[in-house]
């Protein structure tokens, strides 16, 4: 019975021994994206064997559960890689059987527009997976002087448009209208006046308070006034 039991023993501590050792690593690079752009996962088997199936969850931001986005197979040294491009904040777990990886986070930036209709005149817009409606944009210009951008005026936005990826009519055969992905991309836009010195350059910038919490703060490129 002691024979037994000390062979019990020893194989209980190589099996924790081994569980201790198997391991599985995820990296994100970039780690924030501009939203419509791809981040890329990587990560290492530590047993280091080639054709291990490993698969990649997804939680993205406003759900309580998390997707699975697709697998992939080791490589000879036991690495794996996947392109994701996620829609909104999102979390990314890979799993390898029972062995987890520490979860990584992708944050992602609405992609803000300005554009000088005429003297005076401007127009933004946020492109994201989300209506922006009713969430202030802060138009700013570029001070010299304080070298810094300073608020010139809070913008409203006011209307939003689904954007979905179409066929369009070629020699009379309508095809089918399709829309990508869970969510259709939106275009959350603004038309407004604004007095700005002529040439300087202005923008207009997405808080971080009015992104969130699905989003990271961001800046439109600039214009001259």
């Amino acid at each position: 019975m002691r024979i037994f039991a000390v062979i019990a023993v020893g194989a209980a501590l190589v099996a924790a021994a081994t569980a201790a050792v198997l391991a599985l690593t995820l990296t994100a690079t970039p780690t924030a994206v501009v939203y419509g752009k791809a981040s890329t996962l990587n990560g290492v088997l530590s047993t280091h064997k080639a054709n291990q199936t490993v698969k990649v969850d997804a939680t993205e931001c406003g759900t309580t559960s998390s997707k699975t986005v697709g697998t992939v197979k080791t490589n000879a040294t036991g690495a794996y890689t996947m392109a994701v491009t996620p829609i909104a904040n999102t979390t990314y777990q890979a799993t390898q059987k029972n062995t987890k990886s520490p979860a990584v986070a992708v944050t992602v930036t609405p992609v803000v527009k300005l554009q000088r209709v005429r003297r005076g005149s401007y127009a933004v817009s946020v492109t994201s997976a989300i209506d922006f409606k009713g969430k202030a944009i802060l138009f700013q210009r570029y001070s010299k002087l304080r070298k810094r951008w300073v608020q010139v005026k809070r913008v409203l936005l006011a209307t939003t448009t689904p954007v979905r990826k179409r066929w369009v009519q070629v020699k009379r055969v309508l095809l089918a209208t399709t829309t990508p992905g869970t969510k259709p991309t939106m275009v959350s836009s603004a038309a407004f006046k604004a007095k700005v010195a002529k040439g300087l350059r202005v923008r207009a910038a997405l808080s971080k308070a009015q992104a969130a919490p699905c989003y990271a703060a961001a800046t439109s490129n600039s214009v001259r006034a």
